[in-house]
């Protein structure tokens, strides 16, 4: 039998790939070739699954995004590298935080605690190394920043004006309001930087 791991591991690719709304405790059960009952006995109904799949999904896609800076010594290249990973996602992450919030309520409340506690606070220290490095300007009001930066990218992954959006022009809207954004807080080194960085990793958009 599939262990409480590998459904959550399983059923988190189903809510990606069919939709959270579309996919049935039946419909896990068969793929999985366990007993509806089981599904029950480990995770007690299906709003509960979904908090775990979800968060799997959520943890997984910021852990690879770790990884992939691992090696990166420059704070407002960490910074960029992870907006982008966050813009590459937001599609997806979009459409799942939207339809959470319309058909399981209380599923997305606990899961905005979650992880916007961890993306504010992955977002605050970015903002600090900046500062303490010289990219940003060291007058702007930090707190102010972080959270304009923060409600930006929560915003368009759950205003429902995004919804219709193709996934091309959703990046493409998050690569104005938030590199444009970042571009007013650096000095002039700081500009430079970003400047070769963002032709490094946005060119493309």
């Amino acid at each position: 039998m599939a262990s409480r791991e590998d459904i959550i591991k399983h059923t988190s690719k189903m809510f990606v790939e069919q939709g959270i709304k579309a996919v049935r405790m039946d419909d896990i059960a068969q793929e999985l070739s366990i007993s509806k009952r089981t599904l029950y006995e480990l995770f007690g109904d299906k709003e509960e699954l979904i908090y775990q799949s979800i968060r799997h999904y959520s943890e997984s896609s910021r852990q690879r995004r770790m990884e992939e800076i691992a090696d990166v010594d420059n704070s407002l290249e960490v910074m960029m590298l992870n907006l982008r990973g966050m813009m590459d996602t937001a599609p997806v992450a979009g459409r799942m935080r939207r339809n959470m919030r319309r058909f399981y309520p209380s599923v997305y409340s606990r899961l905005e605690q979650d992880v916007q506690s961890k993306s504010y606070n992955d977002i605050e220290n970015w903002m600090n190394n900046c500062v303490a490095n010289g990219y940003f300007e060291k007058g702007i009001n930090k707190e102010y920043a972080i959270k304009l930066l923060h409600n930006s990218v929560h915003g368009m992954l759950i205003n429902a004006l995004f919804e219709e959006a193709s996934s091309d022009k959703l990046i493409e809207m998050m690569f104005y309001a938030l590199l444009i954004f970042i571009r007013g807080l650096c000095t002039e080194d700081g500009k430079r930087m970003f400047d070769t960085y963002k032709t490094k990793y946005f060119d493309n958009i």
